[in-house]
C-alpha cells in the first residue's frame, strides 16, 4: 500500500500534504528521487524525526512498528488501533 494513501486513511492527511509538498518541489526543480517514506518516518536509529531540505517529517509509531525498529517515547500515533500495512517483498528481478 502506498504511504500517503494509508497515512489519508489513519488520520495524517497534514503529513501526507508535507509528502506531496517535498516531491512537488522536487518535480519543480526536476529532481527525479524516490523515498521510502516509511523508512523516513520512522525516523533514524534513536527515533529522531529525518530531515529532507527544510522539511522536517514526523516520528510516526506505525512506521517504527512497520519498519521493526523499537517504538521511540515521542512517535506519533493517532489512534492506537491503527495497522501499518505489510512490508511488501519484492522479486529478485525487480531489485
Amino acid at each position: 500500500m502506498d504511504a500517503r494513501l494509508w497515512l489519508r486513511e489513519n488520520g495524517y492527511s497534514d503529513v501526507a500534504d508535507m509528502i506531496d509538498e517535498i516531491m512537488a518541489d522536487w518535480a519543480a526543480r526536476g529532481v527525479n528521487t524516490r523515498r521510502n517514506w516509511w523508512d523516513k518516518l520512522s525516523g533514524d536509529a534513536k527515533g529522531r524525526p529525518c530531515r529532507i531540505g527544510a522539511w522536517t517529517l514526523p516520528v510516526l509509531r506505525a512506521a517504527q512498528v512497520r519498519q521493526g525498529k523499537p517504538v521511540s517515547k515521542k512517535a506519533l500515533c493517532r489512534n492506537r488501533a491503527e495497522i501499518p500495512p505489510p512490508v511488501e517483498k519484492q522479486a529478485r528481478w525487480l531489485r
